[in-house]
């Protein structure tokens, strides 16, 4: 399976991510209606912007506590939503670790990433100009991700005290 990943060092806050991922699937450009939510925060007195969105869990919460099961996997190993079922519990919302599945108060039904429902790569990933959020396979992605986190302990290591 293929998921995104995020590098937040790269993140520039520019919010191109909300603003492609609303077009897509919502057809209009509202950071309000996006899957995908730039989050700012303050941290040692530096602006950061988080990109939260679905982290396409091996076992999601959300799916487990669904009362209507309209949360499922698709033949892409996506998690998704199906909008005839869902009931609006929010049940789901509260469940998710990472706060990434919401629903809508004008639909009345949970919207999530859906990976960009079969296209080639997520649009959020694709026009990431700045590197953030990529596109890649789990095993690419946990040996990216053990090469970061080695670099740094390396550098945690050998910094001078």
């Amino acid at each position: 399976m293929k998921r995104i990943i995020l590098d937040p060092s790269r993140c520039t806050g520019c919010r191109v991510c909300e603003a492609v991922c609303s077009l897509v699937n919502e057809g209009e450009f509202n950071p309000d209606k996006s899957r995908i939510h730039a989050v700012r925060t303050f941290n040692n007195g530096i602006l950061r912007t988080i990109p939260v969105f679905c982290l396409q869990c091996e076992e999601p919460y959300c799916q487990s506590v669904c009362p209507v099961s309209a949360i499922s996997r698709d033949d892409r190993r996506a998690v998704v939503v199906d909008e005839r079922k869902c009931i609006g519990c929010k049940l789901c919302e509260i469940a998710c670790p990472v706060g990434a599945i919401t629903v809508r108060s004008d639909k009345g039904i949970a919207v999530k990433c859906d990976l960009c429902e079969g296209r080639e790569e997520p649009q959020c990933a694709k026009y990431c100009f700045s590197g953030a959020l990529r596109y890649m396979p789990d095993e690419r992605a946990g040996a990216m991700k053990a090469r970061e986190k080695s670099s740094k302990f390396y550098e945690l290591q050998n910094r001078e005290v």
